[in-house]
């Protein structure tokens, strides 16, 4: 098993409770996996993250799973946009998952008909659901939030931050306050953004947070000297009032 690892000097740059995981059946990670409750339909994009934990010796069939599926997905207008290997989790306390995924789908309609796909399904069983021993789907959209949107590669390092607000709106809008001001700084140290996204609905073991960053740096000498930066620290104690939990990972993309 994968140790966690705690790192607080660059963490600080963007800022908790304990979760367990426990073994689950098959039939516990199909329904986690399928993650198809109907909602109303809306003609905007549908991103789902999911953090994978794989079994001991299936890394070749869940590869399968992803080259399959993903062709599947794709007929449907839909695409893996990323996959990333976290490397170490820089803040709170979590089983470091062997894969984040991120897929991204036209609508919440077309998100429905993939998951419910005859063929598609026959693959996840097939594939995923033996090379699987936990699983937690975020099914998220895109925020109001407005930014820059760059698009990385796997030769830089990726961010991934699940956030959960302190409950008020006023904490809400303490963190967006907190987060237009950092937004203004962090490009100088070569951090840059490509996902914000609020989660609607989730299943697994970890909760569903209020929103899920996705961003990657340049290096990471700039990460850990935009946590030292004098404007950022300045900045922190807003941060840290209008939140209650942080899981932030540091890892490299596959795709």
């Amino acid at each position: 098993m994968k140790k966690t690892l705690r790192v607080f000097g660059f963490a600080i740059a963007l800022v908790l409770i304990t979760s367990c995981h426990k073994p689950k059946s098959k039939k516990v990670l199909a329904e986690n996996l399928k993650n198809t409750e109907q909602m109303n339909s809306k003609n905007e994009e549908i991103v789902n993250v999911a953090l994978m934990y794989l079994k001991d010796g299936e890394e070749a069939r869940f590869e399968e799973y992803k080259k399959k599926g993903g062709a599947i997905l794709e007929q449907y207008g839909g695409k893996i946009e990323r996959v990333i290997k976290p490397t170490m989790l820089a803040e709170g306390e979590l089983e470091l998952p062997d894969e984040i995924h991120f897929a991204s789908y036209p609508s919440i309609e077309v998100f429905n008909k993939f998951n419910e796909d005859p063929e598609f399904i026959k693959i996840r069983n097939e594939y995923a659901i033996p090379a699987l021993r936990d699983i937690s789907v975020f099914t998220s959209k895109n925020t109001d939030f407005k930014f820059k949107k760059e698009i990385g590669d796997s030769t830089k390092t990726y961010g991934v931050a699940l956030i959960y607000f302190n409950e008020g709106e006023k904490y809400v809008k303490q963190f967006e306050d907190y987060h237009d001001e950092v937004c203004a700084i962090m490009p100088e140290f070569g951090t840059h953004f490509e996902r914000f996204i609020a989660p609607f609905q989730s299943k697994g073991t970890v909760a569903m947070p209020d929103e899920i960053h996705r961003f990657y740096f340049d290096s990471m000498e700039g990460l850990q000297q935009m946590g030292t930066d004098e404007r950022m620290q300045a900045l922190f104690p807003k941060r840290d009032a209008s939140l209650n939990n942080l899981y932030f990972f540091i890892g490299e993309a596959t795709q």
